[in-house]
């Protein structure tokens, strides 16, 4: 669901070449009137069509005339300034938000966001091509997590979904962070992430929360779909198709020791080491960072080969 803070409508007009860009900032005046008629024809739907009261064109605009005054010292062509970075041999890391299957062309369509949060889609924002590009880690956690609705094969419900949930008294529990709704949450689905992987060519994979699985006794993880009598290994990108997969677990043993001050993968106990493992080999994918608490030092790194 949306998250109501304009992001669709803000693309709508990006697709509709009616968009304000950024350059329109280093003149405050043409920002203002250019703003002031954008907020009059948006009026029209808020008014119309949603019954709701309009926007006062004026405070809108000379609010935002105010903003630009102060952001315009620090325009730059941001594709310039991160080529320029490369040329002279300085590292770029390029950090993405969201995740695939929100992308609007590779994703849950229409269950997804506006923009492109992929590999790909970072490249478009950050104006370089994919040759320039050595390494690219995906993030996954270690179960499965959604907001709003969709498909979701994985699915849980009752205990073992608040076990994985968390309450939503800590800021690692899965809940929106700018909605704040209850994410739904899911054991680990393989097919999904073969989907990422092939999605964005990962080269690593850092896997995330994996504290949250100690303390139990056995571990599911869906290796393939079951579809219209068919065992399936993919995503399927059609929702119906999807809504009707039925997903195929195979059992991994858990641990019960507390892992969140390990800081070596040899030290972490067999069945955790086993998961990690077990991902790794079925998605031909190094595990290379693991996060095994909510702080920045609680993270296992290991060499990719």
């Amino acid at each position: 669901g949306t998250t109501l803070r304009g992001i669709g409508p803000a693309y709508t007009d990006k697709a509709s070449r009616r968009g304000l860009r950024a350059a329109l900032l280093a003149d405050p005046e043409t920002l203002a009137d250019a703003i002031h008629e954008h907020v009059q024809t948006h009026n029209e739907t808020l008014t119309r069509l949603h019954g709701m009261d309009p926007l006062d064109a004026t405070a809108v605009s000379a609010e935002y005339a105010a903003y630009a005054q102060r952001l315009a010292p620090y325009l730059v062509d941001g594709a310039l300034l991160v080529d320029e970075a490369l040329q002279n041999g300085r590292a770029v890391l390029a950090e993405g938000a969201q995740g695939t299957l929100l992308d609007i062309d590779h994703g849950t369509y229409p269950f997804v966001t506006s923009s492109s949060p992929t590999a790909g889609g970072a490249l478009t924002g950050l104006g370089i091509g994919p040759k320039r590009v050595d390494q690219i880690v995906g993030v996954a956690k270690a179960f499965t997590t959604r907001v709003g609705s969709g498909p979701f094969p994985t699915e849980l419900a009752g205990d073992m979904a608040q076990r994985l949930r968390g309450t939503g008294e800590n800021p690692w529990d899965e809940y929106g962070t700018t909605t704040g709704r209850p994410r739904r949450v899911g054991w680990l689905d393989l097919n999904i992430l073969r989907h990422a992987v092939r999605v964005n060519s990962l080269t690593q994979l850092a896997l995330t929360k994996l504290d949250i699985l100690s303390g139990l006794d056995a571990l599911q993880v869906c290796v393939a779909y079951e579809l219209d009598g068919h065992r399936i290994h993919h995503f399927p990108t059609d929702l119906p198709a999807l809504a009707r997969c039925r997903p195929v677990y195979e059992t991994l043993p858990g641990w019960h020791e507390d892992i969140m001050s390990i800081r070596s993968f040899d030290r972490l106990p067999a069945g955790a080491q086993g998961y990690v493992n077990f991902v790794a080999d079925q998605l031909g994918v190094p595990v290379t960072i693991i996060s095994v608490g909510p702080g920045r030092s609680q993270t296992i790194l290991q060499p990719a080969n």
